[in-house]
């Protein structure tokens, strides 16, 4: 019997793990990860003018913070714009203001050429440009030069541009949130999955060749007689510091990982987790290399950090109208994701360019960005690993438990008609075969005789007269038959 119980509620781990259903992976799962509904409603025609105005105005206020003169008023109306925006997306589901900000289908007049149609559409920018001109006024009025604090008008900004480490930590989250989810969906449940040491070392393997294929890209851009050799020998400090990095994360997740080897869906979703965001991390890692040390010229940079700053809004949009956050924040949905992606887009080029004011140079704040970036994807990256892998040992905890309370309750029932079986005689228990009973009970039962009446205490021949011997201390005593009473 101790040894079914020990077989029962010892099970064996891995299939418990397969059995077990992760909770956690299981809702990554059901978080919408496709971009091109979102792309869509981004780039719809009916709101292509406020993407249009950003680009502008991104560009021309740009230009502006450039200017020690006109630092503080860029800054004024970047997180002026900002507000405006932020206030359409909050009044998004009132239907007048909703009307005012997207176009409607109407057909052009006549004699209208294409460039006055196209004119005409961006008169639905002019409620956020109403409400950011009532910002710029209520911030100037109190904290202008002749304002009502007018010391906060230096810090202004101070403050703008020290949202850039905000924002840098936002595009690490988001596209953590959406990495982990598309890893979850391509799971494998069955089928070969590979192992903790080999996903591993295939997974550095691929890292090193992407690398290497990166950095000889733009080797080859900068220098297009680069050979095979020189380009491994120009940049092998920063294939160094990739495989550094993926080996420092690597062990340090290496005995969380571990928990789940048994488990194909939990080891695929690992492998797929782990490689997507170290390919994503030596992205960062490149930037930042081939900013101090290959030389870009000044429009490569802008090229390049303007579509970060298209990826992070986008990225930032989608974690936020995602399932998981749209259900906490009732105020973002998919209908007011482009005004928030433009408010929060405001205040990203706004930091930019306040930084780029400060330091005197691009390089030195980007290299900033793409390091806080890095540091919040590695934090992440465990972070996502330890949720996962959290639920799924307390899966196998719980079933364990449920396993043993199974056997225990299956072992007394076992135990209780046992009991039932016993005969209980002259306080000896001894087994007795219930299709065999004995000869004796047999014929008293017959002759009419209760089970129960058995003579276990031969009194027949009991002679209750009979006098006891008196030795008690009184049997000389004479008693006599009055006793008279005063």
């Amino acid at each position: 019997m101790l040894l079914g119980w020990f077989e029962r509620g010892h099970m064996d781990e891995g299939s418990l793990a397969e059995s077990d259903s992760n909770t956690e992976l299981e809702s990554l799962r059901n978080t919408e990860t496709s971009l091109w509904r979102l792309l869509k409603t981004l780039l719809s025609p009916k709101t292509m003018p406020h993407i249009v105005m950003i680009s502008i105005f991104s560009i021309i206020l740009h230009i502006m913070a450039s200017s020690d003169s006109l630092t503080n008023i860029t800054s004024v109306i970047f997180i002026s714009l900002s507000i405006g925006y932020s206030v359409t997306a909050i009044g998004s589901r009132n239907e007048r203001i909703k009307n005012w900000t997207i176009s409607d289908s109407k057909p052009p007049n006549d004699g209208d050429s294409r460039v006055m149609i196209f004119v005409k559409k961006f008169n639905i920018c002019l409620f956020p440009l109403a409400v950011s001109l009532i910002s710029v006024i209520a911030i100037i009025t109190l904290f202008g030069e002749n304002g009502l604090i007018p010391q906060a008008y230096d810090l202004i900004p101070l403050l703008l541009a020290s949202l850039f480490v905000l924002w840098a930590v936002i595009q690490g989250i988001s596209f953590s949130a959406w990495a982990s989810s598309l890893s979850a969906k391509n799971t494998k449940e069955k089928g070969s999955v590979l192992n903790l040491k080999t996903s591993t070392v295939f997974n550095g393997i691929f890292l090193l060749v992407f690398a290497i294929i990166a950095v000889g890209i733009f080797q080859f851009l900068k220098q297009p007689s680069s050979s095979p050799t020189e380009i491994l020998f120009e940049n092998w400090i920063y294939l160094l510091l990739i495989l550094l990095l993926y080996s420092a994360t690597s062990a340090w997740t290496w005995k969380l990982r571990s928990i789940g080897e048994k488990s194909k869906s939990l080891n695929s979703f690992s492998n797929r987790w782990s490689l997507i965001c170290h390919v994503f991390l030596s992205w960062h890692i490149l930037t930042i290399w081939r900013q101090n040390f290959m030389s870009p010229n000044s429009i490569e940079i802008f090229i390049e950090e303007l579509l970060l700053m298209i990826f992070t809004v986008f990225m930032a949009i989608w974690s936020l109208t995602s399932k998981g956050y749209a259900t906490k924040f009732k105020l973002l949905d998919e209908e007011n994701s482009l005004s928030w992606g433009l408010a929060f887009g405001y205040a990203y080029a706004g930091s930019v360019a306040m930084l780029t004011n400060v330091f005197d140079e691009i390089t030195t704040v980007m290299t900033i960005g793409h390091s806080v970036v890095i540091i919040t994807v590695v934090y992440v990256y465990r972070k996502v690993l330890m949720n996962v892998y959290s639920k799924h040992d307390d899966g196998i905890l719980i079933r364990r438990l449920a396993a043993k309370v199974n056997t225990e309750t299956n072992d007394q029932a076992n135990v209780t008609y046992n009991v039932n079986n016993v005969v209980i005689q002259d306080s000896v228990v001894i087994d007795s075969d219930i299709s065999n009973p004995p000869t004796e009970k047999v014929d008293r039962e017959s002759n009419g005789e209760s089970p129960l009446d058995e003579d276990w205490q031969e009194d027949n021949d009991v002679d209750w007269d009979k006098q006891k011997e008196d030795n008690t201390i009184s049997r000389d005593v004479e008693w006599e038959e009055t006793i008279e009473m005063d």
